[in-house]
């Protein structure tokens, strides 16, 4: 057997394998010995069927499986003589089986991490927030709590609706030729003002009418606006409000503490420390490690894998179109405007794939490596917090490829988790809870 390795790109390779006729004689022999061990036909014992004529009965069974065998140990070898791991299919140019006495060529190719010359990531020097917790942290999720078991008490008193109120409406809308719009009409419409449930003009228009009152008003649907017919164009709305509600929290008393699963206020209140302490250091921890990966990843250049890209980039598209189609807006595939989303899939694509690429190539100079356990473990968790069937979850990512996927990023967080291990931490300030939110955000 030969082979050679051609090196088409940075990051793409092909092994050309040449087997001898007795290579392939070999092989065949190999797999019909395979067939003998337990067979049974008539007139023969099981295991004595003489191997021409298991050869001659089953010759498209056996050449099939002598080729898939014998090609499936040469790469292997090859593989790790040549210490090369691929990280997308393997393309193969002939797949024709193996036949007797004939000699047998293929070539396979296949995509490799860039060979990068990584600068130094030995003790690097990076800052980190402390997890401290302020009493505006813990006031601050008290008030979410207050907020999420609020009641509805409805308003008494003479006023004007606001944000924060819930408002019952009817409503109906007419064209510029003051003709009635049939699909414009509803009554008892509950919306929460302030809370971007309904157009903008049509909630300032709701707040200029009392109880009782009707008002009529300009309201304009945005361009990108689901109800087509009416995208970019003014209706003329006349609305009655028929009752105000405004959101009535609880007092925070031992009661309360007792209905978020808690005994008292002060355990209620050491719970919320130890959640807010456990994100800030969590949240602190991920912006030290983005840090000290994006110094690293600045100081060098290299290609991204070219199925990777590619896989990648018909991930982001599929999630673009299907962020589009919740919207209600229709995904003209024009062939200009598919050319355009592309490239804008492709940045946002090469965004993500840089810094992983980095740190799997870096796994694989540190001999890291990802086992099946792993990356089930990684699901289980995925369908625990989603509360999904871990095994349907399971099946769905094997089926659909994104388990490789999965396998990749496991790889990459254990190369950053080494950065980090070697790195020198120091601790600064924390910053609030809000301020890890907006940094989060960018």
């Amino acid at each position: 057997m030969e082979f050679v390795v051609e090196n088409v790109s940075p990051t793409r390779k092909t092994i050309a394998l040449t087997l001898s006729a007795d290579d392939v004689n070999a092989a065949i022999n190999a797999a019909v010995a395979g067939y003998q061990k337990d067979l049974v036909l008539p007139g023969f014992r099981k295991g004595k069927v003489p191997a021409s004529v298991v050869e001659k009965r089953f010759a498209e069974d056996v050449y099939a499986h002598a080729t898939q065998d014998k090609i499936n140990a040469l790469l292997q070898q090859v593989l790790k003589d040549a210490n090369l791991t691929p990280v997308s299919s393997m393309e193969m140019d002939n797949h024709e089986a193996f036949a007797r006495n004939a000699e047998f060529k293929c070539s396979i190719t296949f995509d490799v991490l860039p060979d990068i010359e990584f600068p130094n990531y030995d003790g690097l020097e990076v800052d980190q927030a402390k997890a401290d917790v302020s009493d505006d942290d813990v006031n601050e999720i008290i008030e979410r709590l207050r907020g999420s078991m609020a009641e509805l008490v409805e308003v008494t008193e003479d006023r004007l609706p606001q944000d924060g109120d819930t408002v019952d409406v009817d409503y109906s809308g007419a064209d510029e030729e003051g003709n009635k719009i049939d699909d414009v009409q509803g009554e008892n419409f509950g919306v929460a003002l302030g809370q971007g449930q309904a157009l903008p003009d049509f909630e300032a228009l709701v707040k200029t009418a009392k109880v009782g009152e009707e008002k009529t008003g300009p309201v304009k649907f945005p361009d990108d606006s689901p109800h087509k017919p009416l995208a970019g164009k003014t209706v003329t709305f006349t609305i009655k409000v028929n009752k105000i509600q405004s959101s009535q929290k609880p007092e925070v008393t031992d009661d309360f503490a007792k209905k978020v699963g808690q005994e008292n206020v002060e355990k209620m209140k050491a719970s919320i420390v130890e959640h807010i302490a456990g994100t800030k250091a969590q949240t602190a921890r991920s912006q030290a490690m983005k840090k000290l990966l994006d110094g690293l990843v600045e100081q060098v250049t290299f290609d991204i894998p070219e199925a990777m890209l590619d896989a990648r980039v018909e991930r982001v598209m599929q999630e673009q179109a299907m962020k589009l189609q919740r919207m209600g807006i229709d995904d003209l595939r024009k062939e200009q405007a598919q050319d355009e989303k592309r490239e804008e899939a492709k940045k946002e694509a090469l965004e993500t794939l840089r810094p992983q690429v980095f740190l799997m190539a870096l796994a694989q100079k540190e001999h890291l490596t990802v086992s099946e356990q792993e990356v089930e473990m990684a699901i289980y968790g995925m369908a625990m917090r989603a509360q999904q069937d871990y095994k349907k979850l399971s099946e769905a990512y094997h089926k659909s490829g994104l388990i490789h996927e999965l396998r990749d990023r496991i790889l990459a967080d254990k190369a950053m988790e080494l950065v980090y291990s070697k790195a020198k931490v120091t601790e600064v300030e924390a910053i609030s809870l809000k301020e890890d939110a907006a940094e989060a955000d960018k």
